[in-house]
């Protein structure tokens, strides 16, 4: 992970991809609310966060995922937008699809956090509204 951390820009690559990430979040209809409540300190947050779980350095002191989200009904449709977001800001800050696409598979994980599931491997590959994740995201299997 310290790799993908490094071509992802190190902690000021993956501040300008929370900043791009925000701009595009909070105009998106299915999850927007969640992220405008109190937009700076979850951007502040979520940073910290994603800066150790990319590879970078242990900082994170916030809450267990499952306790942040527990009483917002975030579901996977929620989940799979913020994704998509996720997607498109590191689309829009230049990285390689490559790049892309191995954050993108990293991530799937913290699903099972955010959603206070087991993290346990079959959870991972578990269809998501009647598809599996590479469809989800748009993926080829080909």
């Amino acid at each position: 992970k310290d790799q993908m951390f490094k071509r992802l820009g190190g902690s000021e690559g993956i501040t300008a991809l929370m900043d791009q990430l925000f701009n595009i979040a909070t105009t998106d209809v299915r999850i927007k609310d969640f992220l405008l409540k109190d937009k700076d300190r979850i951007k502040a947050g979520m940073t910290v966060y994603f800066v150790e779980i990319l590879g970078g350095p242990k900082a994170y002191k916030g809450k267990e995922l499952g306790e942040i989200h527990k009483t917002l009904g975030v579901n996977d449709y929620h989940f799979d937008a913020f994704m998509g977001d996720f997607g498109r800001a590191l689309l829009g800050t230049g990285h390689q699809d490559a790049l892309i696409d191995e954050v993108m598979v990293s991530l799937e994980p913290v699903r099972c956090d955010v959603l206070g599931r087991s993290r346990d491997i079959s959870d991972v590959s578990v269809m998501k509204d009647g598809k599996p994740l590479i469809e989800r995201y748009g993926g080829d299997m080909n």
